[in-house]
């Protein structure tokens, strides 16, 4: 969830790191700090984001061609100075940059302590830094002191230390760390052979983003691997050296990154998530038409599994509620949709379950690197099943774990709501659906995704009258958003919406479900967003209407078609009944967007979350 970024070459770090922190500050903003070696380790770190911090603190005129930095998304200890990072040692000859959570750090900081170790804060992170001054006092190598601490650490953990010589040590497991290089090679200077690579400068990161401006090439670390980072003997050049968990040097391949660095700027957006928001009508056309090769390549695994989950966290998981629907609807096929975080109370039902023998996992995550979607990854595979993936990132570490993977291919999305990201992976299930269906010789539906630039724009054009319809709401407590069938997990996206951008208490509910209990709640005062296009849900879904409407509540109709019971309609194109759910989404995300800002909120930084959430 926090994100680290370290620098080592020819040019100050200071800069280079401010400006890296800005743009994974989607990753965590409670707090910033940075530290750079100058003959000394100095550091600066304070509360707020990188804007505020670096304002007060001048964080970006530290002196030093090295450094290390870090913003933060607390999970052990307050948000204050003293608990945000760098952590230093002792003696001051550490500072300790760290993302995830070390699960034994009570027994550590017990241990340490009583053998004289002072702890300033209250984070798991600062035992990090104690035990590398421990080690650092015996006659170990800094390749076998890496081993060690790694056997030590219990947890999913990234950090990078910046020693008062000036080297940088780190290491991963289980949370993204990635390494750029300018100008890299295999060999330094004198052609010696070894293992180490060489380059102008060295970027370590949590995410190609913060680096991309300036080289391509990258390193992608293993689970347990760690490096060292230091001057050639020359200085003139940048030493890399990569360890196996035991200390020993392996051989990394270099890695080419595709990514465009252009789609990070908000261009002439207020805020990254309108710009994303906006980005849809592009974004869900390139989704559908994936790469043929990989798409094949997938389904084939699907019609040849007998037993098929799809998981998720969050928005992903909404998607795979779709990709259940799409599956059943289109292609006959039966599958199981499970929150990535409850998959390992499930799982055994799926893997045991009598004449399965080809189970297959379908893993959907915008970065790739989820905590949770990532643990069942593990889990099924540990009960043999095939898992293929839905990704942004296709160097993320989901994609590399699995056996294929898919790219929606939406670009960066830095806003912390997901948008472009889900209507791209809803657009690309549906292709995969209409292609598996096929396949299985049924006749889908020839669904036209390729007016979706226009359907979208559409929608887009109302966008004025959408933040009349925020202003009217903005005070509300509590909005409902009822649907039936596919919709319902459009309503669950909704409501999410609104809570992550607007911190409104919202619900997505069953419109069957709302006699049995939810109605309860319906009054003069509450708003009910009601899912109604002009399909097979339409007749049934009036009936819940009227009953919301009989109670006094204001309606809002998110439909293709014109109701004399709702007080505000957000207007949807008519498509083919299948595809409504890919475009009803986008009112509900910019009702989302306008009452966050109505409500003095900040849209692409919601407050207590962070895009990437890389711990369980």
């Amino acid at each position: 969830m926090c994100s680290i970024f370290a620098y080592k070459g020819y040019r100050d770090a200071a800069p280079l790191i401010v400006k890296a922190l800005s743009r994974m500050e989607y990753r965590g903003y409670d707090s910033v700090g940075i530290a750079t070696y100058d003959k000394t380790i100095m550091v600066k770190k304070g509360v707020g984001n990188v804007s505020y911090v670096n304002s007060r603190l001048n964080l970006d005129r530290l002196h030093g061609r090295v450094g290390i930095g870090h913003t933060r998304w607390a999970t052990h200890g307050a948000v204050s100075d003293t608990n945000a990072h760098p952590h230093l040692s002792c003696n001051g000859r550490i500072a300790v940059v760290h993302n995830g959570i070390v699960e034994n750090y009570a027994t550590l900081r017990h241990k340490l302590a009583s053998e004289g170790h002072v702890f300033s804060s209250d984070t798991d992170s600062e035992v990090i830094a104690h035990l590398l001054e421990d080690a650092l006092t015996k006659p170990y190598s800094y390749d076998k002191m890496l081993g060690k601490l790694l056997n030590i650490l219990n947890g999913s953990y990234s950090f990078v230390a910046l020693i008062n010589d000036g080297m940088l040590v780190g290491a991963r497991y289980h949370e993204p760390l990635i390494i750029g290089l300018t100008n890299p090679s295999k060999d330094g200077n004198n052609n010696n052979g070894d293992d180490c690579i060489y380059a102008d400068e060295c970027f370590i990161a949590s995410d190609v983003l913060a680096f991309i401006e300036y080289t391509d090439k990258a390193v992608f670390l293993a689970d347990g691997e760690s490096f060292l980072v230091n001057y050639a003997d020359t200085k003139q050049r940048v030493m890399v050296k990569i360890l196996d968990r035991d200390g020993n040097a392996t051989n990394k391949e270099i890695t080419q990154i595709a990514w465009e660095f252009a789609d990070v700027d908000k261009g002439r957006f207020a805020h990254y998530t309108l710009k994303e928001i906006h980005e849809q009508s592009y974004t869900i056309d390139r989704a559908f038409n994936a790469s043929s090769d990989r798409l094949r390549e997938l389904i084939n695994v699907l019609i040849n599994a007998d037993r098929i989950i799809v998981t998720g966290s969050g928005s992903s998981y909404h998607a795979a509620l779709i990709a259940k629907h799409l599956f059943s609807k289109l292609c006959m096929l039966s599958c199981d949709a499970i929150v990535a975080s409850e998959f390992i109370y499930s799982i055994d039902a799926y893997a045991y379950a009598n004449n399965v023998s080809k189970p297959l996992l379908i893993a959907i995550s915008q970065s790739g690197e989820t905590a949770d979607v990532l643990n069942a990854v593990r889990i099924a595979r540990g009960k043999n099943f095939k898992i293929a993936s839905i990704v942004n990132a296709p160097l993320s570490t989901l994609a590399r774990a699995s056996d294929t993977y898919l790219s929606i291919n939406a670009g960066p999305e830095i806003g912390v709501a997901a948008t472009k990201s889900f209507t791209a992976q809803m657009a690309l299930l549906y292709r995969i659906s209409i292609e598996v269906a096929k396949d299985k010789g049924m006749s889908p539906p020839a669904l036209d995704i390729g007016s979706s630039n226009l359907y979208v724009e559409r929608i887009l054009g109302a966008e004025a009258y959408i933040s009349d319809v925020a202003e009217s709401i903005k005070n509300v407590n509590s909005i409902y958003i009822i649907a039936k069938g596919i919709h319902h997990a459009i309503a669950l996206e909704g409501a999410l919406k609104l809570k992550e951008l607007a911190y409104v208490h919202a619900e997505g509910i069953h419109a069957g479900e709302l006699k049995h209990g939810p109605l309860a709640l319906i009054d003069g005062k509450s708003i009910v967003i009601a899912l109604n296009p002009m399909d097979d849900t339409y007749g049934e879904m009036l009936t819940s209407i009227h009953e919301a409407k009989a109670r006094g509540a204001c309606i809002i109709g998110v439909s293709d078609s014109r109701c004399s019971m709702y007080d505000f309609t957000l207007a949807i194109p008519r498509v083919d009944r299948l595809l409504y759910p890919l475009y009803e989404v986008i009112p509900l995300q910019l009702l989302a967007y306008h009452m966050a800002l109505k409500r003095n909120c900040n849209p692409d930084y919601p407050r207590n979350i962070a895009k990437s959430v890389t711990v369980k």
